[in-house]
């Protein structure tokens, strides 16, 4: 579990960061086909898992703007359900 809640921080920091990135998974259609994507590029966890890795990022943040970000990419992420 503690491998995957990783792999979900490090899917949405290389989203925040990485535009191209980003835009590659507009590709995917719906929730499951992006996550099966993910998981071929060695990002292997749930949609119970990245609500988690969400939930720590906002814990961890020290600023409005930290929460803010993290809500947005949260929110972005949400279009895929």
């Amino acid at each position: 579990y503690i491998m995957s809640l990783q792999s979900a921080i490090n899917f949405i920091t290389k989203v925040d960061t990485d535009m191209n990135f980003r835009k590659s998974c507009y590709s995917s259609k719906t929730l499951d086909e992006l996550l099966g994507s993910l998981k071929n590029q060695g990002f292997g966890f749930t949609a119970n898992e990245i609500a988690d890795a969400f939930n720590v990022l906002e814990l961890q943040c020290q600023t409005y703007e930290q929460a803010g970000r993290v809500h947005e990419l949260k929110a972005w992420f949400s279009l895929f359900r």
